[in-house]
This record gives structure tokens, C-alpha cells and sequence, in this order.
């Protein structure tokens, strides 16, 4: 399958591999039900190509990586009947861009081909649908044609994402990997029938080891991931929200990192409480599960710092009518000036900044407060009094 931009392989670059899965043809709710599909026990889905194609847009129009800039992108969607595909990346799409067994064995060849061209290069592959998990450590994501009659096996029609990302894991490849598994893994009802079911597409494991390959998964063993009907997957709102700015890490220039970025531990830490977060008011605790190799690498670089919810607020309430703060970034550049319709409220660069509110009588004024402001927020309450 062709890259939705222009393929440059002379030099190293970022190669991504997006697949979203909503729509089955041959489970008993398909358009095209047949015996095999009907004994996974299994629906239509609504949000995974739509999430799929939210993650595809933001790597054409927000991520950036100079020391190797996106220079192919395969997407392969499958969306249910009324899905909302980005409209930057459904503007992009041409001819047969389903994600068939077929469809996905010719852009997994070519992906692979691209990120084995240059070990600096850096790969990307998300991959979300139906997931089900046969054995401790596997990950095996059902695409679009799952049960056709045609197939031999009854995981003829999947592919079985951990054992791709151990035939992606050897030097000769990208050094730098990341992988995010949106999908369950549950055991289906009907691996219950059988000894074993193999059959999913896989890659040979080929001797050695790359730099660094985290695999996000959206579900840890026997347990199911989750989405809202019409919308995203919650595992997809978690990954956007760290990625536009909720998980920046800031400049560190003993290390050569000059600006805001996304690290892999940041990925580690702000992922899975993001997740916890967006599952509290639904009721769920959605686990991330995290296989390696895993090893400190850069995922994104902002080109500008990113914004930072700033809400500043004054105790005791009589002491707001007679106190007047000043905000500078960088203890030099003003941003507030005598500023009283507390509390101060305001969206900020992510950065250190020199806080100072002067007060009257019987009130004490806070002087040189240093903030520094990372993403996403910072409230703080100041009691005057003392």
C-alpha cells in the first residue's frame, strides 16, 4: 500500500504503520456473515477508525522529529457505517484502503522494507480493532476479513502484533521504535473449541536486538479496552492529550534536548494515569501494559513550549480587593502587571516564571515566588494572612 505522502528513503525518517478496525464483514452482525466469523462472538465496533485516523492526522500535521522527519505513512482503515474519519487523512485516502489480511501483508512488506532501510530511522506502528490473547504475552488484533470462507485457519484474517514487534526487534532495522496496541485481550469464546489457533500474520524473529521498542498496549493480559460508542477509543484520548502538550517534559540541554518534547518515560508515567482519569467517570480502570525493549529515546519535539492552565487564587477573600499581583516569564518578560480580579486565570507557556502580589495592612505580600510551569496545569491558593 502506497504512503499517503511521498516516500523518501535515501535519508533517515520516520515510518508509521496505522490500522483501524471497526467493521467486520463475516461476524454475525457483518454484511457478509459466515460460520467462521460468527464464532468469535463478536460485534461491530465504532470509534477504531475513526481513533486510527485521529492519530494519522496528527503525525502529518503535528509531529515533528528533525533528526528524522516523517517520510512515510500507511494507513489502512475499516470504519463501521456512519464512522467520522479525519477529514485531512480521508481526503488522502485512494482506492482500496480497507484493512484486509491482503491489504496488510502489502503495507506491512513495505513498511518493513522503509524502516529496514536506515537503522537511524525511527518507526511507528498503531494498530487498534478487536483484540484477543491466546497466550501470556501475545497481542493478536482481528482485521477487516476475520472468518472469510476462503481462509484455512480461523486466525487467517488477524495479525499477531507481538510477534510482528519481535520480527521488527534486530539491529538491522529502525533503532528507535514505538508501538501503541489499541485492542483487548481477552480470551474469545472460541478458543474454549480448540487445542490451539494459530494461523494470524506474524514476522520471522531474526537474531539480535534493536535500541529501544516500547509496545503500549491499551489492555493488560485478560482484560478488555475501551471506547465511546460514536467516538474515540479512551485509549486514543489518553495518547492525544499527553502527545499535544499533557506529557511534556521540558529542555535539557546537558542532554542536547533544546525543546519541550515527549519522552518514552514520559509516555510510561502520563499515559496510564491519563487513561485512569478519562475510565473514573465511566466506571472503568483501564490498564496499560507495557512489553520492551524499553529504553530512553525521543518521541515528539514541540516547536513551541506548550500551554499550561494557570489559575492563581488569594485566602483569606477580603484580602483580593486590596492585593495587586505581577507575572513575568523568565523573571523578565511582563505577562500580568497589577493584576486584581483575582483568582488570575490564564493559559501560559509551560516554563519558569516570577510571581510577585502586593497587599496593604493586615495583610503580607509573597514576594518572589518562582513557578515552574509544566503541563498540563498548575492551580495554587496563597493565604495572605500569613
Amino acid at each position: 500500500m502506497s504512503s499517503l505522502i511521498p516516500e523518501d528513503l535515501t535519508q533517515p525518517g520516520t515510518h508509521a504503520l496505522i490500522i483501524g478496525v471497526s467493521a467486520y464483514l463475516h461476524f454475525a452482525d457483518g454484511v457478509d456473515p459466515t460460520p467462521n466469523g460468527t464464532e468469535f462472538e463478536m460485534e461491530q465496533l465504532s470509534a477504531a477508525a475513526c481513533s486510527a485516523s485521529e492519530f494519522a492526522a496528527w503525525l502529518i500535521n503535528e509531529y515533528k522529529c528533525d533528526r528524522a522527519p516523517l517520510r512515510s505513512l500507511r494507513v489502512l482503515l475499516s470504519p463501521s457505517e456512519g464512522e467520522k474519519i479525519h477529514a485531512d487523512i480521508k481526503a488522502l485516502l485512494k482506492g482500496d484502503f480497507s484493512a484486509t489480511l491482503n491489504n496488510v501483508k502489502i503495507a506491512l512488506n513495505e513498511f518493513k522494507a522503509a524502516c529496514d532501510s536506515n537503522p537511524k530511522n525511527v518507526l511507528i506502528v498503531y494498530v487498534v480493532g478487536h483484540g484477543i490473547q491466546l497466550s501470556k504475552h501475545g497481542t493478536i488484533v482481528l482485521l477487516h476479513d476475520i472468518g472469510a470462507a476462503a481462509h484455512v485457519t480461523k486466525l487467517e484474517g488477524a495479525i499477531d502484533m507481538a510477534g510482528v514487534h519481535a520480527g521488527m526487534n534486530h539491529p538491522n532495522t529502525a533503532s528507535t521504535q514505538f508501538w501503541f496496541v489499541d485492542a483487548c485481550r481477552q480470551k474469545p469464546a472460541i478458543a474454549r473449541r480448540f487445542e490451539a489457533l494459530k494461523g494470524a500474520l506474524t514476522l520471522d524473529e531474526p537474531a539480535g536486538n534493536t535500541e529501544t521498542a516500547p509496545m503500549f498496549l491499551a489492555a493488560t493480559p485478560g482484560k478488555a479496552a475501551f471506547a465511546r460508542v460514536g467516538g474515540f477509543t479512551l485509549f486514543n484520548e489518553a495518547l492525544m492529550w499527553v502527545l499535544r502538550g499533557g506529557g511534556a517534559v521540558g529542555p535539557d540541554p546537558d542532554h542536547g534536548i533544546n525543546n519541550w518534547h515527549i519522552s518514552v518515560t514520559a509516555l510510561i508515567k502520563h499515559l496510564p494515569e491519563r487513561l485512569k482519569t478519562l475510565g473514573k467517570p465511566e466506571g472503568v480502570e483501564p490498564p496499560v501494559d507495557i512489553a520492551p525493549p524499553i529504553n530512553e529515546a525521543i518521541f515528539h519535539e514541540y516547536a513551541a513550549a506548550p500551554k499550561v492552565d494557570l489559575r492563581v487564587d488569594l485566602l483569606p477573600e477580603a484580602a483580593k480587593s486590596v492585593s495587586k499581583g505581577s507575572l513575568k516569564f523568565n523573571a523578565s518578560v511582563p505577562i500580568v502587571k497589577n493584576y486584581s480580579a483575582w483568582p488570575l486565570h490564564q493559559s501560559v507557556d509551560a516554563g519558569l516564571y516570577l510571581l510577585n502580589i502586593k497587599t496593604s495592612n493586615p495583610y503580607k505580600p509573597k514576594k518572589d515566588i518562582i513557578l515552574d510551569l509544566k503541563p498540563p496545569e498548575k492551580h495554587a491558593e496563597y493565604d495572605m494572612a500569613v
